[in-house]
């Protein structure tokens, strides 16, 4: 227990009790730390981006049938559709679904032996493509007989009478959904052009807005130190996950959940823990205490939709080809659409922004100013998402306009829901598309 008579002396005299903010703000980060930690993350990024692969993750093949399937089913529900309509409900070509069928087949078959329903898949496609009778190409393989085959595209195609495919319920609720929630995005794009000026007004502000407080005191060493630190302990955190997940392939989906949600959570709670003392400081020192304003997520979200489309058409082609399409098999089905609303649109975007807008933005642009702080944090942010050339575009382009945001109104809150909003957009269409049951 403490001196009763001491703590009246420091009463008394009033002696200021040190503030820990200030101790923080004093620390004095050594720049071999610093050298130590950009090492070690540029080792596991290095690794990511320029080491050997060892071939197809286990699972490739089946996601890959998969995309094949949805993609044959979308295409032919949607063959007589406009093009407008199909551009809208994201279905290719009959042409374009059936070569790109063949190519990830051929790219698997490169890899490894095929198994009997890639074979079944791969008959059907080609013979499809050449007009031919599927029993050409599928006596070369030798398959056994299956008595209740699953109701996918080839095997439908197999069972046709006269190698006719007929619409059914499948095909054409797939058509359904795949027009309905492209309508529903584009239409919130649409709505966003209203709401676009004052958008931008927003963003120009940025330049113009001073924050003041605690955050505005951060030293870019300070903020680069604690985000290395959350990144890292990430990093670890997933790679445990992923390891007991593969050592457990039976784990219960609800558990995979709640471990990559606590992945995710963690490293966020020990960035904070290292710059503040109280819990009830944070969300008015990042601006999380705010209100979320509708029309400026909806005109920033149509901006976002302007500026994707040339990105796409610049920087698609020179996508690598991937089997999968970039597809997750954790995501098929309702608990899949679970993992997806709780993983990638609620804790991804609150952990993210947190990390590279609320903390490293902030404490970069305090000495590099708006525009070095923004830029230099939107490609950190886009070099840790690992995507092809059109990917790291759109989400350093993202990142730019959130830092912009956030420099501007001083409100995370709505730079995190502007996040959820737009993970929401991209994955909402491929669930229903692709891992919705049909």
């Amino acid at each position: 227990m403490g001196n009763p008579v001491s703590s009246n002396i420091s009463a008394n005299l009033d002696i200021p009790i040190p503030n820990p903010y200030r101790a923080i703000l004093r620390r004095e980060i050594p720049e071999p730390l610093i050298a130590l930690l950009c090492f070690i993350l540029g080792i596991w990024m290095w690794d990511h981006y320029f080491g050997e692969t060892a071939g197809y993750a286990p699972g490739t093949e089946q996601i890959a049938l998969i995309k094949i399937d949805r993609d044959m089913q979308l295409a032919e529900a949607m063959a007589d559709d406009p093009s407008f309509l199909r551009w809208l409900g994201h279905a290719q070509t009959t042409d374009e679904a059936l070569a790109g069928g063949m190519r990830s087949l051929e790219m698997l078959g490169k890899e490894q032996v095929l198994g009997s329903e890639s074979c079944r898949a791969y008959s059907a496609l080609i013979a499809t493509r050449d007009g031919a009778p599927v029993s050409r190409y599928l006596a070369s393989f030798n398959l056994p007989d299956e008595d209740s085959p699953p109701a996918t595209w080839w095997n439908l195609k197999i069972a046709a009478a006269n190698f006719e495919f007929a619409l059914n319920d499948r095909t054409t609720s797939l058509r359904t959904r795949a027009v309905v929630v492209g309508s529903i995005i584009w239409g919130l794009g649409l709505i966003g052009l209203v709401f676009l000026p004052a958008a931008i007004r927003c963003l120009r502000g940025a330049f113009r807005n001073k924050p003041v407080g605690y955050s505005s005191a951060w030293n870019p060493s300070l903020g680069i130190v604690v985000f290395l630190v959350a990144t890292l302990a990430w990093i670890g955190f997933s790679m445990v996950v992923e390891l007991g997940i593969m050592q457990f392939p039976g784990i219960h989906p609800v558990l995979a959940i709640l471990l990559d949600t606590a992945a995710r959570i963690l490293p966020t709670l020990i960035a904070l823990g290292l710059l503040f003392r109280k819990v009830s400081h944070i969300p008015r020192t990042i601006g999380l205490n705010g209100h979320i304003h509708p029309p400026l997520l909806l005109g920033l979200l149509s901006l976002l939709i302007l500026i994707d489309q040339p990105l796409r058409w610049a920087l698609g082609r020179f996508t690598a080809e991937d089997p999968t399409g970039g597809l997750s098999y954790a995501d098929s089905g309702i608990f899949g659409l679970v993992f997806l609303i709780v993983s990638s649109c609620i804790f991804a975007p609150l952990a993210e922004e947190t990390l590279y807008r609320g903390i490293l933005h902030r404490s970069l642009a305090n000495r590099m100013g708006v525009l070095g702080g923004a830029l230099l944090s939107s490609v950190i942010f886009a070099s840790l998402h690992f995507y092809d050339w059109y990917g790291l575009a759109s989400v350093a382009t993202f990142g730019f306009i959130c830092a912009l945001t956030y420099q501007s109104t001083d409100s995370l809150i709505n730079v995190v829901a502007l996040h959820m909003l737009y993970n929401t957009s991209i994955t909402l269409p491929e669930w229903t598309i692709y891992h919705a049951p049909l």
